[in-house]
């Protein structure tokens, strides 16, 4: 069973400016219905992390950058801040579900200096995950059907001969992401190729940014040399295919939903789409 989860969230955000100026991305509030049906505003990243704790994840790390201080701030209870609400309020019991929840976890914060990427955000918590296997996800990136997905994750007996195993969803639009390319074996499905963003994609499936992997990502990541300016995970997952190792994949079915608030053309999709969550 998996105990820890890496969430890069130092990315500038740029395709959301002039907001993420002053708000990280990964802030960006949604919308959802408590259990007495009431709407409630939470930070996506806030959302994330419940959805893992709930499945039983206790270990995160944090990928955080410049300008990324108010998520530190967020994630660190405040008992002075929850005594301006009188007890029982639903935002004080909010407070204090959210706040219990985090005094169950260790958070451990690490620092990406400069922006180069997200394979560069997971190769910084090296240190974190050691030689136990983990999964990653992004700060931007929700699944809200997703539950029995992650739990496919975390206890996949499929992790014992693969280096890693990704998430994929036909798209339309291929280009605008890190496609994959599959073989569809007896028993499971092998990635042979995976690519950001390519031009002329090799097919229509995508790469969900959920991922489970094995340590050896990290040494993957740590021989690649960054494209331009950055170092993108689809590298270190082509390198792991490069050395013969095995990586798997898990095809999303249509119903499954996606959020990703990378753009505002997708944030405001997210808003109208979704409403409540």
């Amino acid at each position: 069973m998996i105990n820890k989860i890496v969430i890069p969230a130092g990315g500038l955000g740029t395709r959301l400016l002039p907001i993420t100026k002053v708000m990280p991305k990964e802030m960006m509030p949604l919308f959802l219905h408590d259990k007495n049906g009431e709407t409630i505003v939470k930070p996506l990243i806030q959302i994330i992390y419940e959805k893992n704790f709930k499945l039983g994840l206790r270990e995160y790390c944090i990928i955080v950058g410049k300008q990324k201080r108010t998520i530190k701030d967020h994630f660190t209870p405040n008992q002075k801040f929850l005594r301006n609400f009188h007890k029982n309020t639903r935002f004080r019991t909010d407070l204090e579900k959210f706040h219990s929840m985090l005094n169950k976890s260790k958070i451990f914060w690490v620092n990406q200096p400069n922006p180069r990427g997200f394979g560069d955000a997971v190769k910084h918590a090296g240190s974190f995950v050691g030689n136990d296997d983990f999964l990653v996800t992004a700060g931007d990136t929700l699944l809200p059907t997703g539950d029995k997905i992650i739990k496919k994750l975390l206890n996949s007996k499929l992790q014992g001969e693969n280096d890693a195993i990704i998430l994929l969803k036909k798209v339309s639009n291929p280009k605008r992401f890190g496609v994959a390319v599959i073989k569809e074996e007896k028993h499971k499905i092998k990635v042979i190729n995976v690519e950001e963003k390519p031009k002329k994609p090799k097919s229509n499936l995508s790469i969900v940014a959920l991922y489970r992997f094995r340590p050896s990502i990290i040494k993957a990541l740590n021989e690649i040399k960054p494209n331009k300016t950055e170092l993108q995970l689809t590298s270190g997952i082509q390198k792991l295919i490069d050395w013969g190792g095995n990586v798997s994949a898990i095809i999303l079915d249509e119903k499954d939903q996606v959020i990703d608030i990378g753009t505002a053309e997708s944030y405001l999709e997210t808003i109208i789409r979704y409403k409540a969550i």
